[in-house]
């Protein structure tokens, strides 16, 4: 069997090491992230890990990455509705907290030159552009962007805050309230 490809009976090797190196940098932070520390997470040699990923920054970004595409898939944010934007936002965020705080502490290191930021960028691209398409979906003219941008930011705003307030009612609220506001420039269809 491809390693890359998981099977029915589970994830595979890597992702297993990836899902150890979020879990390691929720609960001690980056710096805790090593060969051996996801190691002995999965219960394999640290040789392994660095088999699989050659250097700890390759091992850390993935990590990132795989994290944050995992949000942008279950949090709901390519919709074919207003109502459906953020749909599992606060389900996601409650369930998964540790994949925001590895996102969160690694944009904080790119943004201090200790990883790359062109990951952080392509990723908030990405999750932009999902805004962006639901926008389009719902009729919400939006040429530029830059109202998918403002989405996207408040989305992300939100997620920081639900960490610090820890609050799902709260979040919900302000998720309803977000699609509130976007509601009135729903084009009508015809």
């Amino acid at each position: 069997m491809n390693e890359a490809t998981p099977d029915a009976a589970g994830p595979t090797t890597r992702e297993r090491l990836l899902q150890a190196a979020i879990d390691i940098a929720a609960r001690q932070g980056q710096g805790a992230v090593t060969y051996r520390a996801v190691a002995a997470e999965v219960g394999v040699t640290h040789g392994l890990v660095r088999f699989y990923f050659g250097t700890r920054q390759a091992m850390l970004s993935e990590a990132f990455e795989m994290a944050a595409r995992k949000d942008a898939r279950e949090a709901g944010l390519l919709t074919e509705s207003l109502d459906d934007l953020g749909a599992d936002l606060v389900r996601t965020i409650t369930e998964h907290g540790e994949r925001q705080v590895l996102q969160y502490e690694y944009l904080l290191s790119a943004v201090r030159g200790t990883a790359p930021l062109e990951h952080v960028v392509a990723l908030y691209d990405f999750y932009a552009d999902q805004v962006g398409q639901t926008l389009r979906n719902v009729r919400i003219d939006d040429p530029d962007g830059s109202l998918a941008a403002l989405v996207f930011a408040a989305l992300d705003g939100l997620v920081l805050q639900h960490a610090v307030y820890g609050d799902p009612e709260r979040t919900e609220r302000t998720l309803a309230r977000l699609r509130d506001i976007l509601r009135p420039l729903e084009a009508d269809p015809e």
